[in-house]
């Protein structure tokens, strides 16, 4: 059996550790998710209009690339170049950015000379490709970007749910809880998949935290910068983003156990003590009952939360552990 991969990052009280609000990388995850085998959890009505402004042919030509059997791609390509530089570069300049030699350079080093069949084609004319795939990203972004703009406020109350887990001591669970398959132990990132350069050098690397505004099970990751390894990760509130007209929206969290778990499972957290059922609970949030099971399971594998059989239906019950969290937060 093959050693999980893993990347040094230092102990949990003196993490070295960011959140990025880069907008590329929502759009490659919506790209892989809507044209590729990526399940990244991006809701269908998301993905159908996604789909309307794409143009046939550059979605053709990036499907290629995105299927299960060589899921990779260049971080040029995934739009994380501003990934960890402190400051969000727009999707324009980034795509702007792309250059035929530094993708047939990046090819090179993750390849050599054993390219698959779809990365050959891409070598055999990098420009053409890549005037196909800004096509296709600025098509899909123009459709996108307003979703991206909506969640604005997510993304600053989860810049403050990491500062205030760092403050608290917590940034190990909350590295732990990020709905990505990816969990740290021991000073070290584990990783699901090997990737590019995640064993290069013996030094700490830093953690830079990316929240995805693409999809509820929305999950990337990189080690091939040799000073950082940046993970992607839903959103927390994703629920509350592209609501139907006049469905009514949960209000705006304000105490620490919204900061800490984010609005949507602290909502369901401080239900629990009734002992709903999921649905009973999703009709109190405002959310669906899909979007009440993702959050729910989360808090079941973190511990704070169990299922109690009563009578057909299944029921939520705090554990110790939750209980003991609301009381110190709620």
């Amino acid at each position: 059996m093959s050693k999980e991969p893993t990347v040094p990052v230092g102990l949990v009280e003196d993490l070295p550790l960011a959140v990025s609000r880069n907008p590329g990388t929502t759009l490659f995850s919506v790209i892989s998710s809507t044209f590729g085998d990526a399940a990244h959890g991006t809701p269908p009505e998301w993905r159908r209009a996604v789909r309307a402004a794409a143009p046939a042919g550059a979605a053709a030509t990036v499907r290629a690339l995105l299927t299960a059997s060589h899921p990779w791609a260049p971080d040029s390509l995934a739009l994380t170049s501003a990934v960890g530089a402190g400051a969000a570069t727009p999707v324009a300049e980034e795509l702007d950015r792309l250059d035929p030699d530094a993708l047939l350079g990046d090819l090179g080093e993750r390849y050599g000379e054993h390219l698959p069949a779809a990365w050959r084609r891409v070598a055999d004319r990098p420009g053409e490709f890549l005037t196909a795939y800004r096509t296709l990203a600025r098509s899909v972004w123009d459709a996108f970007a307003p979703l991206w703009h909506q969640a604005d406020a997510l993304l600053g109350r989860e810049v403050e749910r990491v500062g205030a887990a760092a403050v608290t001591g917590t940034l190990g669970t909350v590295v732990n809880d990020l709905g990505a398959p990816v969990r740290y132990a021991d000073g070290r990132v584990h990783l699901p998949h090997t990737c590019p350069r995640h064993a290069a050098g013996t030094g700490r690397r830093r953690l830079v935290l990316v929240p995805l505004a693409s999809g509820f099970g929305a999950c990337t990751y990189s080690a091939e910068d040799p000073g950082l390894i940046w993970i992607g990760y839903p959103l927390p509130g994703l629920g509350r983003l592209g609501h139907r007209t006049g469905e009514r929206h949960p209000p705006p969290a304000q105490d620490r156990l919204d900061l800490v778990l984010g609005p949507v499972r602290a909502a369901l957290l401080r239900q629990a003590h009734r002992r709903p059922s999921v649905s009973e609970a999703a009709r109190h949030a405002h959310i669906t009952v899909s979007t009440a099971t993702y959050h729910c399971d989360l808090l079941t594998r973190s511990g704070l939360l169990r299922r109690l059989r009563h009578g057909r239906e299944t029921r939520l019950c705090l554990t110790d552990d939750g209980a003991a969290l609301l009381d110190l937060l709620a």
